[in-house]
């Protein structure tokens, strides 16, 4: 038997509840270990449970996803408890939905542990960086995400809204981001994991302990609150009519309804 299937065996002697295949385990570790580490090496000298454990996770174990629920989840509450209980539910937040399924397209944050050091240790790490990330969001003049909200929603490629340069789009753009931070924050969050993380309403839900519906009220609602907000300030700073702001944000405004209605059918 080769060693890396007797440590597979032993991790899962230690983790009867786990299901991970021997190989999905060798293929994780062979991706993480560098050219110089031999197999013996890695194996005698990694955190091979916490990698078994990141595997069953990734693959959607159920038991491995409660696991990392139980013992996991918690340290990102110790490590973000010295900020404010915007940035505390914000960051928790966000840092479920790319831990487990998916971190801006590029998959599950967990795939990028490798074993190296203790999984304890790499979610502290990882979790005072995005607390840092969403604190500077936060206080900054144009919070990140909003920007980036507002780019997915109406890129700068479109017809339209290269029209709009020529016009108004510095305004526009300002107004659609302020609007954005004064909405309620749970909603706000809710639309950011749909536009920005591709995440559905069946996937968000879990997360807040509520109903697929509910999500889906709190994206509509952030929706509408932003369309309105905006289309006032655009009125007040440009001194503009309502249909002509309404021509300013249809683009935008389909761009929303579209995200909207693809809630549903996920």
């Amino acid at each position: 038997m080769d060693p890396v299937e007797q440590a597979w065996q032993k991790c899962q002697a230690a983790r009867t509840d786990v299901r991970v295949s021997l190989d999905h385990f060798r293929a994780h570790l062979e991706a993480h270990r560098p050219a110089d580490m031999t197999v013996e090496e890695q194996l005698r000298t990694w955190c091979l449970d916490d990698v078994y454990l990141v595997c069953g996770c990734i693959a959607g174990d159920s038991a491995a996803v409660a696991a990392i629920e139980r013992e996991i989840i918690p340290i990102i509450d110790l490590v973000i408890a010295s900020y404010d209980k915007n940035v505390i539910d914000e960051t928790r937040q966000r840092l479920r939905a790319m831990l487990v399924v998916d971190a801006n397209g590029k998959g599950p944050l967990l795939a990028q542990y490798g074993g190296r050091g203790a999984l304890r240790r790499w979610i502290r790490v990882v979790a005072a960086r995005e607390a840092s990330k969403t604190w500077k969001a936060d206080n900054a003049a144009m919070p990140v995400d909003d920007d980036a909200l507002f780019d997915a929603l109406a890129p700068p490629s479109d017809p339209m809204i290269s029209a709009m340069k020529r016009d108004a789009a510095s305004a526009f753009k300002a107004a659609f981001v302020a609007a954005l931070a004064e909405i309620d924050r749970r909603e706000r969050t809710a639309l950011r994991m749909h536009v920005l993380d591709g995440l559905s309403i069946d996937e968000i839900a879990p997360m807040y302990s509520v109903h697929r519906a509910t999500v889906a009220r709190w994206i509509s609602a952030a929706k509408e609150a932003v369309l309105e907000k905006t289309k006032k300030a655009l009125m007040r700073d440009l001194k503009i009519g309502r249909d002509e702001v309404d021509s300013l944000i249809r683009l935008v405004q389909s761009r929303i309804e579209l995200a909207s209605n693809e809630l549903y059918s996920k």
